[in-house]
C-alpha cells in the first residue's frame, strides 16, 4: 500500500525481527493485536507485519485493502485505505475537477486516519512523466498540492510534545492538525483555526518561532492596504501576501510584481513598511 513504498529496502531489512521465520509476517504484540480486533471487528485477510517499532495489519473490510499501523506499545497511530475515485465524498471530487489537477490522470486514491490529525484524501495525479500528491479535507478543502518525489509521504505524524499542544490550545482555541514535519531542526504543524489553513514553526524544544496564513488581498485589513497603496509600491501588482505572527510581532509579507521589477516587503500591524528585496 502507499505507506510502505516510502521506506527503503535497506531501512526495512534493518529493522525487521531477526526472530522471524518469515522477513515479512511477524506476530504482533498482544495488545496490538487486541486493539486492531476492537477497532475493526469485521476485518478479513489479515496480515501483520512490522516495520521498526511499528506492527502493521494488511486487511479488508468489505472490498476495502486497509493498513492499520501500531506503535510498540499496541496503541493506534494511523490506517490508510485504498479508495476507489468514485467512493470518494462528493465535496472532494467537486473540488478536484473544478481545480488546476482536473485534466491529469488520477493514479490512486487514499484515506488517511491518524490519531488526533483530520482525515485526509490523497490524490496521486500525474500528466507525462509528471506526479503530484493533492491532501483534500472532506469538504473538498485542498490543503496540500506538491510533487511526488517518493520521500515526503510518510503518513505517520511526528508526536507533538506538551508544550507545542498547549501552546496552540491556548493560542489557536479548537485547532485541528492536518500534518507535522520535522526538518532543518524545527517542527512545522499545519491545521485549521476555525475555516482558516495555518502553518506553525517551532523549534525542537517546542519554543514557538511563528505562524504563517496565506490571505487573499481582499482579505488584508484596509489600515494594512492604506500603507500599500500610499507607497513607492502602488503601483505593483500583488502576487502573494502572507500574515506572520512570531513573539516579536505580527506583519503581513508582501511579494510584488510590476513588469519584470519585483519586491518584498513587511507591513506591520502599526503601519510600520520594511523593504526585504
Amino acid at each position: 500500500m502507499y505507506v510502505n513504498r516510502y521506506f527503503t529496502v535497506a531501512a526495512v531489512a534493518g529493522m525487521m525481527l531477526t526472530s522471524c521465520t518469515n522477513d515479512d509476517a511477524v506476530a504482533p504484540q498482544n495488545r496490538a493485536e487486541e486493539n486492531f480486533r476492537k477497532k475493526y471487528p469485521d476485518a478479513t485477510a489479515v496480515e501483520w507485519e512490522r516495520e521498526g517499532t511499528y506492527f502493521i495489519a494488511e486487511f479488508k473490510v468489505g472490498s476495502l485493502e486497509k493498513e492499520a499501523w501500531f506503535d510498540d506499545r499496541g496503541s493506534w497511530k494511523l490506517t490508510e485505505t485504498d479508495l476507489p475515485y468514485a467512493d470518494l465524498p462528493a465535496e472532494v471530487k467537486k473540488a478536484h475537477e473544478a481545480g488546476d489537477f482536473s485534466a491529469w490522470t488520477v493514479d490512486d486514491v487514499d484515506v488517511v486516519e491518524r490519531e488526533g490529525f483530520e482525515t485526509i484524501f490523497v490524490l496521486e495525479v500525474e500528466r507525462g512523466n509528471t506526479e503530484y500528491d493533492l491532501y483534500y479535507l472532506a469538504d473538498g478543502t485542498l490543503v496540500k498540492a506538491f510533487p511526488d518525489d517518493d520521500t515526503d509521504n510518510n503518513y505517520l505524524p511526528v508526536v507533538l510534545s506538551d508544550k507545542i499542544t498547549q501552546f496552540l490550545a491556548d493560542r489557536y482555541p479548537d485547532y485541528k492538525v492536518l500534518d507535522v514535519d520535522e526538518d532543518n531542526g524545527r517542527i512545522e504543524v499545519e491545521f485549521i483555526h476555525g475555516s482558516v489553513n495555518r502553518e506553525a514553526y517551532f523549534t525542537t524544544g517546542g519554543d514557538w518561532l511563528r505562524t504563517e496564513t496565506d490571505m487573499r488581498i481582499t482579505d488584508v485589513p484596509e489600515e494594512i492596504t492604506d500603507v500599500l497603496g500610499g507607497s513607492e509600491y502602488r503601483l505593483y501588482r500583488v502576487d502573494d501576501v502572507d500574515f506572520i505572527e512570531t513573539p516579536e510581532g505580527n506583519y503581513y509579507y508582501f511579494e510584488l510584481e510590476r513588469g519584470e521589477l519585483e519586491a518584498e516587503i513587511q507591513i506591520y500591524e502599526n503601519g510600520e513598511l520594511v523593504v526585504m528585496k
